[in-house]
């Protein structure tokens, strides 16, 4: 259930530059009424159950679940039938546990996301939902997530899972304060979705799973950077360690995520090498990865916003594409 607003009166944000087109609209951004006229004319207050939602992060909920049913997909013997009661079962646990990460993310990240335009009426940075309610539900969907893994025996996944939600909480998240190899420490448990449904299909890990996580690894690379340079204003702000922040030139910056788009491109290419996908596969990869590392050339030749988006949409385009054509070239 999403919060309702009157949009058709919707103002601005007062505090956002309108040249700032990084600046993303959300349902939970506040609206400043006229004088004289009643705010909750304008703006309606989000329902308890939209916020505790919000603290999930459904959207990244759901690429998770789609990255990790592709590695499931790839564990499968394809003389098989698809295992489909287990299926669901990993999927459920592996969004379960998830969504546990995000809740504990928030959690610690309060005091920074209250700071940043972007994150500031997330439900605890807007203290609509109090630390104590949120811990509990990050609890409650750990144990369910994992709970649902080992009482089916997927013990492999179940680790996994336990590694990615200790390692993206405990880990990642406070070294973002501290040290620009955060994002490096967050792409490792971001590319382990689809080695949990390897895990969760095979029960053990092979090439195929260790080339989806390198896929995703490197990918993470050029597509966080973009983020962080459009919001580098907001990271700032909230006084986080990001490269942008202290690369205010993007030189840096630019230069990672042109390695990163110049790397990603024979790694794309490698599951068609290694006999995991064929020449159908190949073909996509080859497209994508030069189109990733063109919008990488762009921005490094001229360092704009419009550059950094477009190469920000272009990596939400490759990551999909090519993995689903691996999918589909493997079936």
């Amino acid at each position: 259930m999403s919060p309702t607003l009157d949009t058709t009166r919707r103002l601005p944000d007062p505090s956002v530059n309108a040249d700032d087109a990084s600046h993303v609209p959300s349902p939970y951004d506040p609206v400043e009424a006229p004088a004289g006229e009643a705010i909750e004319k304008y703006i309606r207050t989000p329902s308890r159950l939209s916020d505790l939602k919000a603290l999930t992060k459904p959207r990244i909920t759901r690429m998770v679940v789609i990255t990790a049913s592709i590695g499931f997909v790839f564990g499968v013997d394809a003389r098989s039938v698809m295992p489909w009661g287990i299926f669901a079962i990993a999927m459920l646990g592996t969004a379960l546990s998830c969504m546990a990460a995000s809740v504990f993310n928030q959690v610690y990240e309060r005091d920074t996301d209250a700071l940043m335009h972007r994150t500031r009426n997330r439900p605890l940075a807007a203290d609509r939902v109090s630390v104590k309610t949120a811990m509990w539900l990050g609890i409650a969907l750990t144990l369910a997530g994992l709970g649902v893994l080992l009482a089916t025996g997927l013990f492999l996944a179940a680790a996994f899972c336990a590694f990615t939600i200790a390692s993206y909480a405990l880990i990642y998240t406070p070294m973002k304060r501290v040290s620009t190899l955060a994002l490096i420490i967050g792409a490792v448990p971001g590319a382990m979705p689809p080695v949990i449904g390897f895990a969760a299909s095979t029960g053990s890990v092979g090439p195929a799973a260790a080339l989806l996580f390198a896929i995703m690894f490197v990918w993470q690379v050029p597509h966080f950077l973009a983020i962080a340079w459009l919001y580098r204003e907001d990271y700032a702000r909230a006084d986080l360690a990001m490269l942008p922040v202290i690369d205010p030139s993007g030189v840096r910056t630019f230069r990672q995520t042109l390695i990163g788009c110049l790397l990603l491109l024979p790694v794309g290419l490698l599951p068609s090498s290694m006999g995991i996908a064929g020449r159908a596969y190949f073909a996509v990869a080859a497209v994508c990865g030069l189109g990733f590392l063109a919008f990488a050339v762009a921005l490094v030749l001229r360092p704009t916003r419009g550059h950094a988006r477009r190469l920000f949409f272009a990596s939400l385009v490759y990551l999909p594409v090519v993995l689903i054509a691996m999918m589909v070239d493997r079936m």
